[in-house]
């Protein structure tokens, strides 16, 4: 990537955008670029964390295995998000695994430039952990779902938030489209089932008219088909 390119990725993120031109060249010249193939890993749970990770193409998944040998997808991650960042506030350990699911260009960021822009900028560190709140959050709410709600009610509220409709304006009979790079695998992975229980899931949604495909991949969804599904979990 080029210089100008490097502070493009910046510049695209809420966490460095209003860096003056100085600090955003700074970090530019402290970052690195680093360029993956899919189902390359960035770092593995339990690894030492040095910095965190900008996204500037591609995607990148967060897992976590659980007790029985399953994994967990925690998150999809597509640009400008930042990932890592815990390792530039304790500097500890990694506590998921990030892979890249296409080709995927990272910048990274050490966590001594961190540390000194959030010094002297405290609207970065203010932003740094507004969005690792976000994340906590999101990990919060899809653990509460799991021992809350059945698969349906999981994968119902899952597809809900996809199509980002408000509930008190959800209408009866209207498709909503949706745009999901997933694979079926990681949608299983996202919600907490079997491959297999969610591929049967998605038949039966299809079947309903609350969901449609083209190929395997989901297109549109019947919020109000949903809502009464996620109701029902």
């Amino acid at each position: 990537m080029s210089r100008d390119a490097v502070v493009a990725a910046l510049c695209s993120s809420d966490i460095f955008a209003k860096l003056p031109p100085q600090e955003l060249d700074r970090v530019a010249e402290a970052s690195r670029v680093r360029r993956l193939s899919r189902d390359e890993v960035v770092f593995a749970r339990g690894d030492t964390g040095g910095g965190m990770f900008l996204l500037a193409q591609g995607s990148v998944s967060l897992t976590v295995t659980s007790a029985d040998g399953g994994e967990v997808i925690l998150a999809v991650l597509t640009p400008p998000k930042t990932f890592g960042e815990l390792a530039v506030i304790d500097g500890g350990a990694r506590v998921a695994t990030a892979t890249a699911r296409e080709p995927t260009v990272l910048l990274c960021i050490p966590r001594a430039d961190m540390s000194r822009i959030m010094a002297s900028h405290p609207q970065v560190a203010v932003s740094l952990l507004s969005a690792l709140a976000t994340l906590v959050r999101q990990v919060d709410e899809q653990m509460n779902d799991l021992v809350l709600l059945d698969l349906p009610g999981r994968f119902a509220k899952f597809l809900l938030a996809a199509a980002r409709v408000d509930p008190g304006q959800v209408r009866a009979g209207v498709s909503v489209r949706v745009d999901l790079p997933l694979n079926q695998t990681e949608l299983a992975r996202l919600v907490g089932g079997s491959r297999q229980h969610v591929n049967k899931l998605v038949g039966s949604l299809e079947s309903q008219g609350a969901i449609t495909r083209q190929g395997t991949r989901i297109v549109a969804v019947r919020p109000d088909l949903l809502a009464a599904v996620r109701g029902a979990g």
